[in-house]
């Protein structure tokens, strides 16, 4: 019509679904959580967790659950999460396991 714009679409020009979303497995999940937390010399707060592993409430609460009933984190009275000697372990075999495949 007469507004001065011009609308164009063309579907070959337009990114595909796969190349927008980013999906993460849960091992990288996991670590990404980890490393924040290990990050953190005074514990992370659960919103900062979600914020530095870019994770919505309901996922970071099953992770969380997830990693307390492994061992790899403990929470304290303030609701501060810090990773555990067991969790600082399992980051350095998942660090040792991406060294080994770049060989």
């Amino acid at each position: 019509m007469g507004n001065g714009f011009m609308l164009s679409w063309k579907p070959s020009s337009s990114p595909s679904i796969s190349s927008v979303f980013k999906y993460r497995d849960r091992g990288t999940i996991i670590n990404d959580i980890l490393i924040s937390v290990k990050n953190s010399g005074k514990g992370r707060k659960k919103t900062q967790i979600m914020q530095s592993a870019n994770l919505n409430y309901l996922q970071m609460n099953k992770y969380l659950t997830y990693l307390m009933n492994c061992g790899f984190i403990t929470v304290t009275e303030k609701q501060t999460y810090f990773i555990t000697n067991k969790g600082a372990k399992f980051l350095q075999l998942v660090e040792f396991q991406k060294i080994n495949s770049l060989r």
